[in-house]
């Protein structure tokens, strides 16, 4: 059984067609065992990739992800800095004020749809 699985806090940015935006949210496991987000998907990107961005030696870099572990009763914010959703080929339906789901797939086989609000380059 899947249990306490859920996105909670969950944006994306709208920024024009061309240029990936990034979602953000907040996972977390209410259940008893490990869960493993492995993909993400969504009507409103072409594709919607599992990144992580890191510090190093003072050079920010980013890098995709094939799996994000996620332990029992732990909270990942998935922000900018860390973690993220990268939307490649933003649809229209990505604009500020609208909201677009986004589908998470577990190593499990479950999955979780979260609805995403969308927001301009300022947050808002």
């Amino acid at each position: 059984a899947f249990a306490g699985v859920s996105g909670t806090a969950a944006r994306i940015r709208a920024l024009p067609a061309s240029s990936p935006s990034g979602g953000y949210f907040t996972l977390r496991n209410d259940g008893k065992n490990n869960e493993t987000l492995v993909r993400a998907d969504s009507p409103a990107c072409g594709m919607l990739m599992l990144h992580l961005s890191e510090n190093k030696g003072g050079m920010s870099a980013m890098r995709e992800v094939t799996g994000v572990d996620v332990a029992p009763g732990a909270t990942l914010r998935f922000e900018p800095g860390s973690y993220h959703l990268m939307c490649m080929g933003a649809k229209p339906a990505i604009r500020p004020g609208a909201e677009v789901p986004v589908t998470l797939t577990f190593k499990s086989g479950e999955k979780r749809t979260v609805t995403f609000a969308v927001r301009d380059a300022a947050g808002k």
